[in-house]
């Protein structure tokens, strides 16, 4: 949310109504937005120039409202958001603004601010003189693309409780069902279990948290009764459309499944998407949990798992009356990386993908978030690997997030992580015996000597170092743990000398409740390359962007049946797009072809990242081929000023992205895999050792994906390990006779 809803939408200024006071101008409107919008006064001291004025007015929420008199804008905004903009002051009294608000004030209030004319208005400027004048019809203003703050009517969904039924008591959980968002303009409503603890053993009014379920989940009952029996109440909904048995009911939202949550929509049908009714599910529910008078409403907070975590980034940073929240596993920047970005992803329209970044991901959203914020993610994380859960955290203001990451923790529906409970505790029953988790700042890093030091909670009865000299993909790499020592409040641990190395520091307390630092890499250790798209990186023998186009005409033109992906190893082989210094083995390729309809979707210099993007930028758009081969690779083994030279395991996993991408973008097709051809003349090039530790990796990939991998490089090698001439001129690109061989291997496992 870059700025509130008040500033993101001004209200035209109606005519001066005869009895309005002359020197008043129109209004400014204080936002609830950590970042003010332009044109809005901020937080921090209003112009002295301006005289504000201050009604508080009790409403109903979700209404703004227009006085002609004092040409002021009415509009509602959380109190605690109020209370936590505190006390502006400016050198001027006549600027000052004091709130002192009690926060047992109902959870929303009006806030009217007008501003005073200057004291002193400069002249007018003499009327031009008249003049005949064409009257220029007025022009509409283009529609400003929808945002993810405004996405929400977060005002109204935080509002009045939606109407809701309760079933009976079953110990200390029982059904509810309340009002959800229209789908498609038909009601819908949501199911879920709320928990409340033994009135016999705790008085209320009680803290409460909401609790959101991931992908493959339900409401769950164990879940609700597992925070009733710790003294709170909880509420947690189905965000699938499911009933307490499991299936989805006839009044269901929309479903789960991935193919749901990554569909193409536009601005006007964003409102009908998964996430959009799973996170007013959410907002719903803190509503009617907060109304409930069993439940203390200033205490409430949220936790999520996997999907469910998701959700509660984006909830944190919609919510401002959430007292603490608790993401486990799931994160943002989603296209960045993540399990979907080479799958549901990648099959959207490159429109519709940037579209649900923009609304949808978290890192639209959870910048705003008021509260502290637990994160919990293990190394291996299948899903949200920990490069995007580090751009993730960091949204948050380092005082006010913990990290919980740990090596090897498992991925799935488990509640029982101690670190949630006590975290939780800790800020909504302080006092209550459960201290704080250990908060670990950032690493100082001093030659091989590396320290974090322990910011609040109490000291480490121990700390470790995790390392990994592992790239690629994420959980696949293997982590070890060193010791480190505890001196007081700082963690300190000697780094080993092999690079290049991730790493980060843990501390353990005395219960045994596990925080971490940040992870950092060696100098030299960056981002995989190789799975980052990009355009045009080298300059070679023909336009790269006119052979992009030149694509995307024929595969509206064309309906291919076979598809070759690559680099200029296929772009030189035959077919179409035309190529003037191609055709090298047309003979071969007509022959594979067989009258078949074929697209070259190689370009020379291309490395994986310049193949995504070409993927994402339409290349595979509204084909439906039988067949894909895919060769690429052998130039992320080449470092230019342009790009840097990639690892066996980065390649190997961008490669892995090409292939996913393509199987998403075209589904019914078999995909063939191959393997990266040898390059180098002779068998001691270094090349080859990086190519075969490359190609030991695909097998699995391709497995995995429900690709057939094929490699063929030992039939370009001589006896000797040396590539011959007549196979590959250059040692690099196959002459007709090579591009026989490649032709005869494919043929039997694509006809013809």
């Amino acid at each position: 949310m870059r700025s509130s809803a008040a500033c993101a939408a001004r209200l035209p200024t109606p005519p001066p109504s005869p009895s309005a006071p002359p020197t008043r101008t129109p209004a400014r409107i204080w936002s609830a937005s950590r970042r003010p919008a332009e044109g809005c006064v901020s937080r921090s001291s209003p112009p002295s120039r301006f005289r504000p004025a201050l009604s508080l007015v009790y409403k109903k929420p979700g209404t703004a409202a227009y006085s002609p008199a004092f040409r002021t804008v009415t509009v509602c905004l959380s109190a605690d958001s109020l209370l936590s903009m505190g006390k502006r002051q400016s050198s001027s009294a006549r600027s000052c603004l004091s709130l002192r608000l009690s926060p047992l004030l109902p959870a929303f209030i009006f806030l009217t601010a007008f501003s005073m004319a200057p004291a002193q208005e400069a002249p007018a400027p003499p009327p031009a003189p008249a003049q005949e004048q064409k009257q220029q019809p007025p022009q509409p203003e283009p529609a400003a693309p929808l945002a993810a703050a405004t996405l929400w009517d977060v005002l109204r969904l935080l509002g009045a409780p939606p109407a809701s039924t309760r079933g009976a008591m079953q110990g200390l959980t029982q059904q509810v069902w309340y009002e959800g968002e229209p789908l498609k303009g038909k009601p819908t409503r949501v199911f879920a279990w709320l928990g409340l603890p033994d009135a016999a053993k705790t008085s209320g009014p009680w803290p409460a948290v909401l609790l959101v379920h991931g992908g493959g989940g339900k409401a769950f009952q164990e879940w609700a009764r597992h925070w009733a029996e710790r003294g709170y109440a909880a509420l947690a909904m189905d965000t699938s459309g499911q009933g307490p048995d499991g299936q989805r009911h006839a009044d269901a939202g929309p479903n789960q499944d991935d193919g749901t949550k990554f569909t193409n929509f536009t601005d006007a049908t964003a409102r009908d998407t998964w996430t959009y009714h799973a996170v007013s599910a959410v907002l719903r529910g803190h509503a009617l949990l907060a109304s409930l008078p069993e439940v203390d409403a200033g205490r409430v907070g949220i936790t999520g798992i996997s999907w469910g975590g998701y959700l509660t980034c984006l909830t944190a940073g919609l919510d401002p009356r959430l007292k603490v929240a608790v993401p486990v596993y799931g994160c943002g920047f989603l296209g960045d990386n993540s399990y979907w970005r080479d799958r549901t992803l990648a099959a959207m329209t490159e429109d519709g993908r940037g579209r649900w970044l923009r609304l949808l991901d978290p890192s639209q959203t959870l910048a705003n978030a008021v509260c502290p914020v637990l994160f919990v993610n293990g190394t291996h994380d299948f899903a949200y690997p920990p490069d995007s859960y580090r751009k993730t955290f960091r949204l948050i203001p380092e005082e006010r997030r913990t990290l919980s990451v740990q090596v090897d923790l498992p991925h799935g529906h488990i509640w029982t992580f101690r670190e949630v409970d006590a975290f939780i505790d800790s800020v909504l029953r302080p006092g209550a015996g459960s201290p704080p988790l250990t908060r670990l700042g950032e690493m100082s890093v001093e030659g091989r000597r590396v320290s974090a030091a322990a910011l609040s909670g109490p000291s480490p009865a121990s700390a470790a170092l995790h390392i990994t000299t592992d790239t690629g993909r994420w959980h696949a790499r293997a982590w070890r743990t060193l010791p480190a020592t505890v001196t007081g409040s700082t963690l300190t641990a000697t780094l080993p000398e092999e690079r290049p190395l991730t790493f980060f520091l843990t501390a353990t307390d005395s219960r045994g409740l596990v925080t971490s630092t940040p992870f950092q890499e060696s100098p030299g250790t960056a981002e995989n390359t190789a799975c980052i798209p990009r355009g045009r990186l080298e300059q070679d023998f023909y336009d790269w962007d006119q052979r992009h186009a030149a694509i995307l005409r024929l595969a509206r033109t064309e309906k291919p049946e076979l598809v070759f992906i690559g680099d200029s190893i296929t772009h030189l082989w035959g077919g179409q797009p035309t190529e003037p210094h191609g055709g090298r083995g047309q003979e071969s390729w007509d022959g594979l072809r067989a009258g078949r309809s074929a697209l070259n979707l190689g370009f020379g210099w291309d490395r994986t990242q310049n193949v995504l993007w070409r993927i994402g930028h339409g290349e595979l758009d509204g084909l439906s081929p039988k067949t894909i081969v895919i060769l690429i690779g052998t130039n992320n083994l080449a470092g230019t000023g342009n790009a840097r030279k990639n690892t066996p395991a980065e390649i190997a996993e961008g490669i892995e992205a090409v292939m996913l991408q393509a199987k998403f973008k075209c589904p019914s097709a078999k995909i063939i895999l191959m393997g990266v051809l040898p390059r180098g003349a002779s068998a001691s090039d270094p090349a080859r050792a990086e190519i075969t530790a490359i190609n030991a990796l695909l097998p699995d990939l391709a497995k995995a994906a429900g690709a057939v991998f094929l490699d063929i490089g030992s039939q370009f090698l001589d006896a000797a390990g040396a590539i011959p001439a007549d196979l590959m001129p250059d040692s690099l690109h196959p002459s007709s006779k090579g591009y026989q061989i490649w032709a005869d291997a494919l043929r039997p496992l694509m006809g013809g």
